[in-house]
This record gives structure tokens, sequence and C-alpha cells, in this order.
């Protein structure tokens, strides 16, 4: 079980807190007010502290759960899009964004991930709602519509969601390892620039970095400012459960009642062969779930094909799921 031992102590002198916070709270506000400048924000509380909520439209909800070392701010882009007929919801999750700063060592993270999403419906008095996912974001959503199917009326994972496979790409797994993961992750992400934030988003997150926003850039150098050591704690805890097996779903894919879309993008570095091999056991073992490739496109596709990716995701809204692989054309 969790406690207020895993919201992460800041050892920064308070000053330096209120600055790593403005920083990033005034690049949100300038990203916004260019993508999406009606959208709301708010704090949310849950069982193990505080978190934001960026909130736009009306209608019926959507929330939006991000992946890994990112934050809600990942989903801006395309937030007016998706506002379009729904009332969407994106959520930093603890440690991210602009929530608390919090510790995932020791932590179970299926159980974090019912934990938290429950108590962010139960916030928000939603008996039900859609759910759209993002790499570990998306190994959260499924782990919740798995346990609670009652919440979750329709699941859609964009991106590669971690707990297919027992793999990652080579860098994630070094900084995942005990001993030097952590230094070398803090050695990489210690100085954030927006080039340097633009580079690593073309290795791993995006098949085009040149058409991502400089505004978007700068939210993410100021996260990262921010969140380091709450991301580099989730980082070692991902890796030490990938390794042991306890973050891979297997079997349990096959018992997904939730009716579920995953947009892959074909140029995604985390789908790898043999997240590629246990997706089609899945596909083949349950109708619940389908497949829409996005060519062109990258672990985070909204990015790289934004209007592609938001007409499947309304097109899916709509209508029930069916097994089976699509292509957009």
């Amino acid at each position: 079980m969790m406690s207020d031992g895993n919201r992460l102590a800041r050892d920064k002198e308070e000053p330096v807190v209120k600055a790593l916070d403005s920083e990033l709270a005034e690049a949100q506000a300038t990203l916004l007010a260019r993508l999406a400048p009606d959208g709301r924000i708010s704090r949310i509380r849950w069982s193990q502290g505080e978190t934001q909520l960026l909130e736009l439209g009306d209608g019926p909800p959507l929330l939006l759960v991000h992946g890994g070392a990112d934050g809600a701010f990942e989903w801006v882009p395309i937030l007016s899009a998706l506002a379009r007929n729904r009332r969407v919801l994106a959520v930093d999750r603890p440690g991210h964004g602009l929530a608390e700063p919090f510790d995932y060592r020791g932590v179970d993270l299926l159980e974090h991930a019912q934990t938290f999403l429950q108590d962010i419906l139960d916030a928000l008095e939603l008996p039900t709602a859609d759910i759209a996912a993002n790499s570990i974001g998306g190994l959260w959503a499924t782990a919740f519509a798995l346990d609670t199917p009652e919440r979750v009326s329709r699941l859609v994972l964009v991106g590669a969601p971690v707990g297919l496979a027992r793999d990652a790409p080579l860098l994630l797994r070094l900084m995942s390892l005990p001993v030097v993961g952590q230094p070398l992750g803090r050695l990489l992400m210690r100085n954030p620039t927006r080039d340097g934030s633009r580079k690593f988003w073309g290795q791993f997150q995006v098949a085009h970095p040149e058409r991502l926003e400089d505004a978007l850039l700068d939210v993410d150098v100021a996260h990262t400012r921010r969140n380091l050591d709450s991301i580099l704690s989730l980082i070692r805890c991902i890796g030490r459960g990938i390794r042991a097996g306890q973050l891979v779903l297997g079997d349990r894919w096959q018992t997904l009642q939730v009716p579920t879309l995953y947009l892959g993008g074909e140029r995604d570095v985390f789908a790898r062969p043999k997240l590629e091999q246990a997706l089609q056991v899945v596909l083949e073992g349950n109708a619940n779930v389908r497949l829409v490739r996005i060519p062109d496109a990258g672990h985070l596709p909204w990015l790289d094909e934004p209007e592609r990716v938001v007409a499947e995701i309304e097109r899916f809204l709509g209508t029930q799921a069916r097994g089976g692989v699509e292509a957009v054309a």
C-alpha cells in the first residue's frame, strides 16, 4: 500500500521550488494560449496528494492519461480538436507536470494506477468515462479497465503501451538499471534545453521532431527541470517491473472486456518485434481489441499526424469496437 511517504521531498530551497513551479506554469500558459486558449486549469486531490487538471469542452467525458516523463501538456496540441464534442480532461500523473512530486521507489505500479485513476474519476464525480492513454499511461488505463471495467466505457491506447512485452529501447533500459541507471539519467537530463528536448523527442517520441512547436518543447524543458527526481524514480520502477514481468499483463489482455482501440504509429520506437508479436496474440484472441496503424508517426502519433489521430478517436468513440486491423489511408 502507498502512503504519504511516497510524496517526494523536494530537497531544493523554497525560492528555487517556487521558481521551478513558476517557470513551468508560465511555459504551460503560453502553450495553452497558442493552441487551446479556452482551456481551464484546476487543482484536484486524490488519496496520495494533489495534481493538475487541464479541461476543455462540454459533453461526454474523455480522460487523457499521458506517458512517462511527460505531463498533461503533451495532449495540448489536440485538446481543442478533441473538445469539439466532448469534455476533455487531461490529468498530470503524480510527479509529472504540476502535480505534487512523487517517489515511485517501492511502488506497485498496477495498484497505484488503480488507486489514482479511481480517485480522479471519483473527484470528478464521473461513474464512468472514455479514456485515451499513451505509453505507461496506457498500461495504467488498461490495468484499470481490467480491474474496474464498469468505470471505463471505451479505451484508446495511443502509441505502444507498456505491458505488452518485456522490452524497451536500450537507453531506457540502461537508465532503469540499479546503481548506474539513476546517475546516467541525471547526467543526461540535468540540463534540459529546447534543442536537446527536440533531439530526444525525435529519438523516442515522434517521427518528425521538426514539426514540434517551440512552445511545447519549452514546457518539456521546464517540466524536466521541475520533476527530474520523480521521473528518474519512475523509470527505475518501470524497468524493474518489466524485467521481473510484473508489468507485463500477458494473458490478462485476453480478458479485457472494454472496447479498445490501439492507434499504433508505424515508426514507434517502442513497437519492437517482441511487442508486435504480443500484439498479434492479443488481436487474435480478443475481439474487443482492434488496431489502426498510423503511417509516418511515432510513439506520440498525434504530434505527427494530429488530424488522422483525432479522426480515428472520434470515429471509435462513436461506435462499438470490433476485432481486426485497419490502416489509415
